[in-house]
């Protein structure tokens, strides 16, 4: 439920309440005040009747008390009063009396017994409807004041219920109507004042939780709600300028790690070019042989024919090694190129590369390529540089010669630490060798940045750290454990490509 909903329902209760409360004591206050009337108008009107009869003094008893009354009734009819009168009297009926009252009910009974027992007193009782005033009339006698019979005044009050009912009705009407307008003039103000306002900033938190930090609130008033809204815009500038300073840091990290991984690059150049001077120069001394063989026997076509194939073939060999060179060397310019690739073909190539320091280290290679393995969407050069830079820390690792076992294959598997996570199709690459392998106190350490175990070597720290930056940018991870044959293996994880899948360029 809405706040303004909440606020409109709770003051039309207060609201209705308080006016409910007010009615039923303006209603009870009515009729006390008609009650109060009524009374004092039959007081005021039986002592004056009272008064009247008194006059006559012991003429009343010689009076025909139902004549008497009917006279009276009359007069008062006249009146538009409503009273009607019964006069009772004290004596019995008998010779020289007035004629026999008739039989007084009990009620009467009493109450003339009251009287006669107290002669100031004035009754005034509701019966059966009726309010009735009941007055003694008294007479001077030889004991003092007698009383000499009852007058008794009685009119309907059913025009008061009637009035009440009507009292009742027309509360129930003017807190209904009050209420109402009550209601909604607090609806229209709630509306107005808070449930628009509060609806722009939700719209615009909602905007902002969809990415959009442009949204902007006016703030148009001075209050609560206006302070929120310019709180709000604070934030969203904040927000703005935060992801502003986030992107650019990200592109100076990307930056960075581009130009850490070229500067790796470099560094592997630099190991392995003494190498292939030394691999170049075999097939150098062979063409400059068969030059000099060729000029020595320029004469002889057979023996021309047979040098200048040897030279090409040599020729061939040396522009082999050097383009090799040439294409781990070149430094690519803008995002890396991302395209379907047979990881099969990658270890082959890169071992090949490194043929001539293999030989020099004294290290036999073994190169086991699973058949039908599904094809990655990678970058060929930085995957290349990952597979350089681990089999040649593998090559320094075994400084008097040893083995380098290179294995591909296919596994579906779960990613670490996504235990809930479906299990997906990867293509692996192991890198094993028999060196002395990697303490289990340092395997979460090799991965750091400048964290080397080379010290006084020549290691930078960097190899492995962006071998693994460049896997994890190909949604893969790197891993580290012992081999079976005592030394270390690296295990590299890349996402097989899903059929029909386009390759992606990352900005």
């Amino acid at each position: 439920m809405r706040i303004g909903t909440r606020i409109t329902a709770a003051t039309a209760l207060v609201v209705t309440l308080t006016l409910t409360v007010y009615a039923v004591f303006e209603v009870r206050a009515r009729a006390d005040n008609r009650q109060r009337a009524i009374e004092s108008e039959a007081r005021a009107t039986g002592l004056a009747l009272r008064t009247t009869l008194e006059t006559l003094g012991a003429d009343i008893a010689h009076l025909d008390p139902l004549r008497l009354t009917r006279d009276l009734g009359r007069e008062l009819g006249r009146s538009g009063a409503g009273w009607r009168i019964n006069i009772v009297t004290a004596e019995e009926s008998g010779p020289g009396k007035p004629p026999a009252r008739p039989a007084l009910s009990v009620t009467q009974s009493r109450r003339l017994a009251a009287l006669t027992n107290a002669p100031q007193l004035a009754l005034l009782e509701r019966e059966r409807g009726d309010l009735v005033l009941a007055l003694p009339l008294r007479a001077q006698g030889k004991d003092g004041i007698e009383v000499t019979g009852m007058l008794e005044l009685a009119r309907p009050v059913a025009y008061l219920d009637a009035a009440w009912r009507g009292d009742v009705w027309r509360a129930i009407g003017w807190v209904v109507v009050i209420a109402a307008l009550t209601t909604t003039a607090v609806f229209l103000a709630t509306r107005s004042l808070m449930t628009r306002p509060m609806a722009k900033l939700l719209g615009g938190v909602d905007e902002v939780a969809r990415g959009d930090l442009s949204h902007v609130l006016l703030s148009e008033r001075d209050d609560e709600i206006g302070a929120i809204a310019t709180r709000f815009n604070d934030m969203t500038f904040s927000l703005r300028e935060s992801r502003a300073e986030t992107r650019r840091s990200a592109d100076a990290k990307h930056t960075l790690e581009q130009r850490l991984a070229h500067t790796e690059k470099l560094a592997t150049i630099g190991q392995i070019a003494a190498e292939i001077a030394h691999e170049v120069g075999t097939p150098l001394n062979v063409i400059a042989g068969r030059a000099r063989a060729t000029h020595k026997k320029a004469a002889d076509p057979e023996v021309v024919a047979k040098n200048a194939t040897i030279i090409e073939e040599q020729t061939a060999r040396i522009t082999r090694i050097i383009q090799r060179l040439l294409d781990f060397a070149r430094r690519r310019v803008g995002p890396p190129g991302m395209e379907r690739l047979n990881l099969n073909q990658i270890t082959l190539t890169t071992m090949e590369l490194l043929g001539s320091q293999f030989a020099a280290a004294k290290v036999k290679t073994r190169l086991i390529r699973a058949e039908g393995l599904p094809q990655v969407v990678a970058d060929s050069d930085r995957v290349q540089q990952v597979l350089l830079n681990l089999l040649l820390n593998a090559i320094q690792a075994m400084p008097d010669g040893g083995a380098v076992t290179v294995e591909t294959s296919a596994v579906t598997q779960q990613r670490p630490g996504l235990e809930l996570a479906p299990e997906q199709a990867f293509v692996r690459i192991e890198v094993s060798d028999t060196g002395p392998g990697i303490p289990r106190d340092r395997r979460d350490k090799i991965f750091e940045p400048f964290y080397t175990s080379k010290d006084g070597q020549g290691g930078t720290g960097l190899g492995l750290a962006v071998c693994a930056g460049i896997v994890k940018e190909h949604d893969g991870w790197i891993e580290v454990d012992e081999a079976a044959t005592g030394g270390a293996v690296f295990r590299v994880y890349l996402p097989a490509a899903v059929a029909g899948e386009r390759p992606r360029t990352e900005a």
